[in-house]
């Protein structure tokens, strides 16, 4: 298929579902590319941030106020990985509401060609129909998938989280093993 008859097909399917499709479309759009930035940024900076980290930590481990330090840096870390979470989130969940709301208004178009023309045009009754349908079914796929894409990004932050803690306790353990000695 190539690239214009699919970007007419799409539009074809936006433009059967109305302006509700399109924003639940822009929303959908928003969601995976806030998704796919975590996970590059897991999967390769994360990493890199981490050494630092570490390295940070080394070099301060052995000062009075360590705690602090350690906790400062993990608060660091937390908030690099989860920085656009909540967004995530928040489009996970509105994206089903603007398919309650294009349902609500594909209805109401449903009812003003009642009014207007009767139950006999079947056909711009099948038009309010589909424009009620189709963005409850597209809000609640996206928000399913992007559900599912939200606890991976999570439990792999937890991952990178967790190394982090393991890493500063391990450092710190050694630390106090080496001061114990003679």
């Amino acid at each position: 298929m190539h690239s214009i008859q699919v970007i007419h097909s799409v539009t074809e399917f936006l433009d059967q579902g109305g302006v509700v499709l399109y924003a639940i479309a822009s929303a959908a759009l928003l969601l995976w590319f806030l998704i796919f930035e975590r996970l590059i940024y897991i999967h390769f900076r994360a990493v890199h941030d981490l050494d630092q980290y570490m390295k940070i930590w080394h070099k301060n481990l052995h000062k009075q106020d360590a705690g602090k330090i350690r906790e400062s840096l993990q608060n660091a870390y937390t908030h690099k990985l989860y920085i656009t979470l909540p967004l995530i989130q928040t489009l996970v969940r509105v994206t089903p509401l603007l398919g309650l709301f294009g349902t609500v208004s594909g209805m109401i178009e449903i009812f003003d060609v009642i009014a207007q023309l009767g139950t006999g045009d079947a056909r711009a009754m099948a038009d309010g129909i589909s424009m009620a349908t189709l963005p409850t079914m597209t809000g609640m796929a996206v928000a399913i998938i992007g559900l599912f894409m939200l606890r991976y990004v999570e439990s792999s932050g937890n991952r990178k989280l967790t190394k982090l803690n393991d890493g500063l306790k391990e450092a710190h353990r050694r630390n106090m093993m080496q001061q114990q000695l003679p």
